[in-house]
């Protein structure tokens, strides 16, 4: 089956992972290094594998970053196996992988239609739905779009979370356990203040701000998103993701639209960049800079004027190419 100065190792390295592993992953081990085989069939006569021929081999892999990656774990898991053996190769460091997800963005009008069918919510058993439903969703999503945060950490607030005096928003359910302060417009404060006084838990600073109709817990996850589905559908909006790279509509998009805006609001405020790469990932409660860079990349299909006003700035520093290829 193997050609490679190296095809008695490779065929070794497979039988141990056959029995080690599950069958889809050692089927792509088979064929990760079926590809190697041949390269070094074609390129190496030595079963010393050096840094260069390692490099070389890495360098032809094609795919997404993330593939990429895959392939040169299975190349390390070789070296280590051919080292273990006394063949003392070189064994490479795993590449990082980079980001090709796309987020879906609302457009205006979108979100117009999200916020009118929400607060419009088409029920089909009142009678058996949670009592406050009606009003929980539109509030959900009116902190969700208008303060970024989390779904989860959002469900999970409780009424002394909320500082009404000081229009502020205590995170303490937050992912990577980043409890943070954030501020509140005071119109959404106002409108929370409302909702609280409606579902009779302004006097209650245990109580969650999203009860669930079980006593002690709040409203799941896999309610909001049910019903935020519901609204999709009733405003027309499409959930199709648009290939591996694009996700589709869904309700983590609505803090990607609030990076977005206020991005743009910072700028209109005269911020400088570096001044935005500070603030945002400590509101949002990222680790690093790039998971905040993750948020900023969008399709300009909904957003014209924001394509329009990049390739302005860009006019004259990025030359136009024009590439001829064949179709395969």
């Amino acid at each position: 089956m193997f050609k490679s100065v190296l095809a008695t190792e490779i065929s070794s390295f497979l039988d141990m992972r056959f029995h080690t592993m599950s069958k889809k992953t050692y089927e792509y081990d088979v064929y990760t290094m079926t590809f190697v085989d041949k390269y070094l069939f074609e390129n190496c006569q030595s079963k010393i594998l050096t840094e260069d021929i390692i490099n070389s081999l890495i360098c032809s892999f094609y795919g997404s970053s993330k593939t990429v990656m895959n392939k040169v774990a299975i190349i390390r898991s070789f070296v280590k196996h051919l080292n273990t053996a006394g063949n003392q190769s070189f064994l490479p460091h795993s590449p990082k992988v980079k980001s090709n997800y796309i987020p879906y963005i609302y457009s205006d009008k979108e979100m117009e239609q999200i916020f009118y069918y929400a607060d419009n919510l088409p029920v089909k058993s009142p009678s058996r739905a949670h009592p406050y439903l009606s009003v929980m969703m539109p509030m959900l999503l009116r902190i969700l779009y208008g303060c970024g945060t989390r779904l989860e950490e959002t469900l999970s607030l409780q009424r002394k979370d909320i500082d009404f005096r000081k229009n502020t928003i205590f995170l303490k359910t937050a992912k990577f356990s980043k409890e943070r302060l954030i501020p509140v417009h005071e119109t959404l404060s106002n409108i929370l203040k409302r909702y609280c006084l409606r579902i009779g838990i302004m006097d209650k600073p245990d109580e969650f701000l999203f009860p669930s109709q079980i006593s002690g817990q709040h409203f799941s996850r896999r309610q909001a998103l049910t019903w935020f589905d519901t609204i999709l559908k009733s405003a027309n909006i499409a959930q199709d993701e648009d290939g591996k790279k694009k996700r589709g509509a869904c309700i983590h998009s609505l803090r990607h639209v609030f990076v977005i805006n206020s991005m743009l609001q910072l700028e209109k405020l005269g911020h400088s960049v570096d001044v935005n790469d500070l603030l945002l990932p400590t509101y949002l409660g990222h680790q690093c800079l790039i998971d905040t860079d993750k948020y900023m990349r969008f399709s300009g299909l909904n957003h014209p004027e924001f394509e329009k006003n990049f390739n302005d700035f860009t006019n004259g520093i990025i030359p136009k190419l024009e590439v001829h290829y064949h179709e395969e």
